[in-house]
């Protein structure tokens, strides 16, 4: 199929109506409607159904349309690649990472890519909740989560591990915590859960067959782990948090509780996640490709 005439279709759709595309292609409205025509017979489907003021799409119109419009972006895309081997890497690139993760981690992260990239226009967002990539107008989201979306691209880059962490102070006036039953009189703080309550499941680290489920309520919840760190370290409970909050540069010295088990914690992969594109641009890949090094490099610190 002839990719020009595909072009010249997504411009007439876009133009919504022939005269305007001819307008704009600088061709003549008879030659617009000869190639459409053209293409209506290789496809051998009716794409548009006109009338003498308008017209509208048929379902071949609509899944051409679609796949064109792929085509073409894809295209662009390849060609900007080719253009800028060798150059200096431009563009923008719209990123969301988690508030916690990104406040402890990579804030520090993108900016150091901005200074090895100062042709790259980052617009960062600091958000838990970003579902749909074309909604929020985003190209690049970073996701801890144990089901990434099934619409997108989801790399895994690293397990999220969970501990128990408290601090000095609260092991002085509320200790000793020597077995998970010893759980059950601790105050927790944790991330929010739909019935208000969390069963932590704790697994011996050597012995698989030792597995306790304690059952809490938290006395204070919040998806800011930035927030609940500070409020582990004011003493207000034992806190079920990531692991890898113990090793932010900005974090306060947390006691690690009961660490000869493992915690089940609510999610546990992060995943750089994209929407389907064979041909991202050089700058989008640039930024995967420095998150995923850096990532897993610090993801081997955490252990």
């Amino acid at each position: 199929m002839d990719l020009n005439l595909i072009g010249l279709f997504v411009e007439i759709v876009e133009s919504r109506s022939l005269s305007a595309a001819a307008r704009k292609l600088g061709m003549t409205r008879a030659n617009i409607s000869q190639r459409l025509k053209l293409l209506e017979r290789e496809t051998g489907a009716q794409l548009l159904r006109r009338s003498t003021r308008s017209f509208e799409l048929t379902q071949a119109g609509h899944m051409l349309y679609d796949c064109g419009q792929r085509m073409l972006e894809d295209l662009s895309t390849a060609r900007a690649s080719i253009d800028s081997l060798g150059q200096t890497l431009t563009g923008r690139v719209r990123i969301s990472v988690p508030t916690g993760f990104g406040r402890m981690f990579i804030g520090a992260k993108l900016l150091e890519f901005a200074h090895m990239h100062p042709g790259i226009t980052l617009n960062v967002t600091f958000n838990n909740r970003i579902e749909d990539l074309i909604e929020a107008e985003v190209d690049v989201a970073l996701r801890i989560t144990r089901t990434p979306p099934l619409d997108c691209v989801a790399r895994n880059i690293c397990a999220i591990d969970w501990q128990l962490y408290a601090s000095a102070d609260y092991v002085e006036k509320h200790g000793p915590i020597d077995c998970p039953a010893d759980l059950e009189r601790q105050t927790l703080v944790a991330s929010p859960h739909p019935d208000r309550r969390i069963t932590m499941t704790l697994t011996h680290r050597h012995d698989e067959a030792e597995v306790h489920a304690i059952t809490l309520r938290p006395a204070l919840q919040s998806s800011d782990y930035p927030f609940l760190t500070e409020a582990v370290c004011d003493g207000i409970g034992i806190g079920l948090l990531p692991a890898y909050v113990a090793y932010a540069p900005t974090s306060p010295r947390l006691l690690r509780v009961l660490p000869q088990y493992r915690v089940a914690g609510p999610q546990n992969v992060l995943y750089i996640v994209t929407l389907p594109n064979r041909y991202p641009s050089p700058a989008t890949q640039a930024l995967i490709d420095y998150l995923r090094a850096e990532i897993v490099s610090l993801a081997q610190t955490w252990a």
